[in-house]
C-alpha cells in the first residue's frame, strides 16, 4: 500500500499522525499485508483499514506490528491512546450539540403551542435558535500528541502503582485478559519471577484434540525474543512435549527457546523466523 495514499479528512491530527507512523514502520520492515496477516492475529483487510485510516487499530494490533517489525511499541501505543481519546471527545461533543439542538427545537415547539400555533413545524417568525452555537474545535485542545503522551505516561505510572497494590493477579497475558479462563488454563498466583529463579511444571493434557500445558490457552499471541509471560511458559512446555528442548521452562523467550522454535518450524515446513505466531501455535497445539 503506498505510504502517500490520501487520508480521510475526518481524521483527527493524532489519528492521522498514528497512521503515518504505522505506515513508516511497515515500509521500513518490508512486510506486506499478506505477511502481516500471517505473522499476527489480524487479517489483511483489517491491516488495510488500519493503514488507510478508516479504522483506529486496537492497541494489541500496534504491539503486534512492532513485534514483527522490530520497533518500540510504547510511543505508538501512547499515540494510539491519544487518538482514541480525541475520537471519544469528538463523539461526546457531537452528541452534546445534537442534544442541545433537540432541546432548542422542543422549546420552540412549546412556544408555538403557547401562541396557538399547534404542534406543527415552527413558523419563520418563531423566536428560537435553529442551531446551537458551535463549540470551538480548539476548546480544551491539550496540545501536540507528544505532550499528551507524556501526560498519559505519568498517569499510566500512577495506575500501575495502584494496580500493583490492588490487583490479585499482578501480570496477565493479553490472551488470558481477552477471554474467560478455560478448563485447561490453570490459575496462577503471584509473585512471578521470570528467569533462573523460576521453573514451572508442564501439565500436558488434551482438550478438543489439541494439546495444552496448563499455563495459557492462546492460539494467536505473537511471541518474540525477550518476551516474558505465561504464554512463553506454555510454548516452552509444548516445545518439550514435541521433542525440541527450549532449556528451562522459566517464562523467558531467550536464545535457546528461539532456536527450539526455529527447529520446530523447519521440521513443520513453515517459515523458520523464530517467532511464535498463529501458524507455530497450530503446530505446537497439534
Amino acid at each position: 500500500m503506498p505510504r502517500g495514499r490520501q487520508l480521510p479528512e475526518s481524521l483527527s491530527e493524532s489519528a492521522a499522525e498514528l497512521v503515518v507512523e504505522l505506515r513508516t514502520v511497515k515500509s521500513r520492515s518490508g512486510l506486506t499485508l499478506v505477511a502481516l496477516e500471517r505473522k499476527t492475529a489480524y487479517s489483511k483487510s483489517s491491516w488495510e483499514r488500519y493503514l488507510n485510516g478508516r479504522t483506529l487499530p486496537p492497541a494489541d494490533a500496534v504491539r503486534a506490528l512492532c513485534t514483527v517489525a522490530g520497533c518500540d511499541p510504547v510511543p505508538l501505543v501512547a499515540l494510539r491512546e491519544v487518538a482514541a481519546a480525541d475520537a471519544a471527545a469528538r463523539k461526546e461533543r457531537e452528541e452534546r450539540e445534537e442534544r442541545e439542538e433537540r432541546a432548542d427545537l422542543d422549546e420552540g415547539g412549546e412556544r408555538g403551542d403557547d401562541l396557538g400555533q399547534g404542534a406543527g413545524p415552527l413558523s419563520p417568525s418563531a423566536d428560537v435558535a435553529t442551531e446551537p452555537d458551535p463549540v470551538p474545535r480548539t476548546a480544551g485542545d491539550p496540545g501536540p500528541w507528544w505532550r499528551r503522551w507524556s501526560a498519559l505516561v505519568v498517569l499510566g505510572a500512577g495506575v500501575a502503582v495502584a494496580g500493583g497494590v490492588l490487583a490479585a493477579e499482578p501480570w496477565q497475558s493479553e490472551s488470558r485478559a481477552a477471554a474467560p479462563r478455560s478448563p485447561f488454563t490453570s490459575a496462577h498466583d503471584g509473585p512471578y519471577v521470570w528467569g533462573r529463579e523460576a521453573s514451572y511444571p508442564c501439565r500436558i493434557q488434551q482438550h478438543s484434540g489439541r494439546t495444552y500445558a496448563g499455563h495459557s490457552g492462546t492460539h494467536q499471541t505473537v511471541l518474540a525474543h525477550n518476551s516474558t509471560s505465561w504464554d512463553v511458559v506454555e510454548a516452552q512446555c509444548l516445545l518439550h512435549e514435541a521433542g525440541f528442548d527450549p532449556g528451562a521452562v522459566d517464562g523467558v523467550y531467550g536464545p535457546r527457546t528461539e532456536q527450539a522454535v526455529k527447529r520446530l518450524q523447519a521440521k513443520a515446513g513453515i517459515e523458520d523466523d523464530g517467532l511464535v505466531g498463529p501458524d507455530t501455535w497450530k503446530v505446537l497445539r497439534g
